[in-house]
């Protein structure tokens, strides 16, 4: 089955399911909220709510694909849609940002290509990539439900963009502290494989988002002072950076060429952070481009 014929059946499964009064409607949403590309989404309105669920197919199709029925996506985007009935957010408590600060935390995405929806919503530039903000709303085992922070909402807020910054950095590192293991944990590796012996993954407890551990108070400078070194930061991922000590023997052109490889073969073009190689400076205290 095609991904057409999929996102058709699926939306008229749906729209059979909900009901005539609930409405559907497809269209491009251009950085949803986590890595910033451009793809179907579905949105949900219901009526005398303010809080329209939103699905994207194309995740969907994968699913099924893998061999997930029809009947058990349907049931799913049921369940999440009867999640987000609105006894789960508190709009005065997002309205008052002496306490919506306690919820926000920054995402890195990428800059380049997303410059349209960026002009939408609270950002700050950072080397090629953008820090954006976002609200949890639940955040248990592997889920995390969160929307994005926007302009209108900030300037409602009466705070500036340096103000949200500094608060989310601090929210975050209390909801996600960060997490720093060696590849060979992260990933089940054999002790035997001693290229791997100095790269280890900065990500957070969640390992959802977790490349905006850059962001944090002192995580980068202690990595250093326990290493005695300087070294290379790869943006593997939304999710999750390499750390190499700079005297590993590798280039940075090598690492390039590695980060290359990985963007194209093995990540999810929505979850592809950057193309870029980053060098953190111990002596400056400094995270700038390697090549």
């Amino acid at each position: 089955m095609t991904y057409e014929v999929f996102k058709t059946h699926l939306i008229d499964t749906l729209t059979q399911e909900l009901g005539a009064d609930v409405s559907l409607s497809v269209g491009d949403l251009s950085c949803p909220g986590i890595s910033g590309t451009g793809q179907d989404a579905c949105v949900i309105t219901i009526p005398d709510r303010r809080l329209s669920p939103v699905f994207y197919p194309g995740y969907f199709y994968q699913q099924f694909s893998e061999g997930t029925s029809l009947d058990e996506i349907v049931e799913n985007i049921k369940d999440s849609i009867r999640y987000t009935s609105e006894d789960s957010l508190d709009f005065n408590e997002i309205a008052d940002y002496n306490n919506a600060k306690n919820h926000i935390v920054p995402r890195l995405i990428r800059y380049e290509g997303h410059e349209v929806c960026l002009g939408k919503r609270a950002f700050i530039p950072y080397l090629d990539l953008a820090v954006i903000f976002t609200y949890v709303i639940k955040a248990e085992g592997d889920e995390l439900v969160s929307f994005s922070i926007s302009d209108d909402q900030m300037d409602d807020w009466g705070i500036t963009v340096g103000t949200l910054y500094a608060d989310s950095v601090r929210t975050a590192q209390r909801l996600f502290p960060p997490r720093i293991e060696s590849i060979e944990d992260v990933l089940s590796l054999s002790n035997d494989s001693d290229m791997y012996h100095t790269f280890y993954v900065l990500s957070n407890s969640k390992r959802q988002y977790g490349a905006a551990c850059l962001l944090y108070d002192h995580v980068m400078q202690d990595y250093a002072e326990r290493i005695g070194e300087g070294f290379y930061v790869i943006p593997s991922s939304v999710h999750e950076v390499l750390l190499l000590p700079q005297s590993i023997g590798i280039g940075p052109s090598e690492m390039k060429e590695m980060l290359d490889d990985v963007n194209a073969s093995i990540v999810k073009p929505d979850e592809v952070l950057s193309d870029r190689v980053y060098h953190y400076d111990k002596s400056r205290q400094s995270l700038d481009f390697a090549v």
